[in-house]
């Protein structure tokens, strides 16, 4: 198992965020100035769910330069899956103990489990411990993936006004999750070679970052300046999300785990901000968007002071 390097300078962690941070204010502006409307972000949001974002899956493992070692790929897929199934019960708990109200439940839920992963998580991860982190983040980001348009819809489709959505395994099968499932054989069977098809595909996938930033950004145009802060709630939760969750992750798998990248990688990714595929989950599954643009809108911010904090605890313990 890969060492801990010595993490680069902080400032190149400020500046991955406050560069992701502005491109959300382009497309708040974009929004005031008419050049985006609500029926363009919901068909841009169905574009990249459906097409980039499936391309940016699969050409991660097509253009890899270097694999982890099968033993391992199937212990970092155990940990995120374990890792996830602890934020599931850690934010059902949370839940109720702030008595988060029906209509706002399932999107509390969705934020507390699923941070920035692909969308942050990745350049931040290289300005922290340098590109070998990339190879492991690729890998936990799969079971993360299935997850989120799995579970993390179906969290939104109980906050839906009236009758909830009923949904079936169809609803599920998707370009993203067959793209998962196909990223995990690639991995496993050691194809990561691929150089026409991996850079078409990497090529394809990178408006998903822009894109969905924009996506935000316009959302949150949505909403007079007053609401974008949330609640006391939303901030008790959002601080939640990014220090109490992945200390708590720490705390649970370091006594089996080997201190090391692949540990580092996963507290890291644990803190991220919302992800930015929950705004455009909700316009897809009926989700309290209004919500989730606030929880999106505050820990990004937010993140401007905790990501370096919890890189510093991490290179501290790890």
């Amino acid at each position: 198992e890969r060492t801990l390097p010595v993490p680069e300078s902080m400032l190149g962690i400020f500046q991955e965020i406050v560069t992701l941070f502005a491109i959300v204010a382009v497309g708040y502006g974009a929004k005031k100035l008419h050049f985006m409307n609500n029926e363009f972000d919901r068909m841009l949001s169905k574009l990249v769910i459906n097409i980039a974002l499936p391309g940016m899956i699969l050409g991660s493992v097509l253009t890899a330069t270097q694999l982890p070692s099968a033993q391992e790929v199937w212990e970092c897929l155990g940990l995120s899956f374990a890792s996830m199934l602890i934020m599931f019960v850690v934010a059902y708990g949370f839940t109720l103990l702030l008595r988060i109200p029906d209509g706002h439940r399932g999107v509390y839920r969705f934020m507390l489990c699923f941070g920035n992963v692909g969308f942050i998580g990745y350049p931040v991860l290289t300005a922290v411990f340098g590109p070998d982190a990339l190879v492991y983040a690729a890998v936990f980001n799969l079971p993360f993936n299935l997850f989120v348009f799995t579970v993390g819809a179906w969290f939104l489709t109980q906050d839906t006004d009236g009758v909830k959505v009923q949904t079936t395994w169809r609803t599920f099968v998707t370009p993203v999750m067959i793209s998962c499932l196909v990223a995990i054989v690639l991995t496993l069977l050691g194809i990561h070679h691929a150089p026409i098809l991996g850079d078409a595909l990497n090529t394809l996938g990178s408006i998903t970052t822009p894109a969905a930033l924009l996506i935000i950004g316009s959302s949150l145009a949505n909403m007079p300046a007053r609401e974008l802060l949330g609640s006391p709630r939303l901030w008790i939760c959002s601080l939640f999300r990014l220090m109490v969750m992945p200390v708590l992750i720490w705390a649970v798998f370091s006594p089996f785990v080997p201190s090391g990248l692949m540990l580092a990688v996963t507290i890291m990714l644990t803190g991220m901000p919302v992800a930015t595929n929950g705004t455009m989950l909700c316009y897809q599954y009926g989700g309290n968007s209004r919500v989730m643009a606030q929880g999106t809108f505050v820990t990004t911010v937010l993140a401007l002071a905790s990501i370096p904090l919890l890189a510093s605890f991490v290179t501290t313990v790890l």
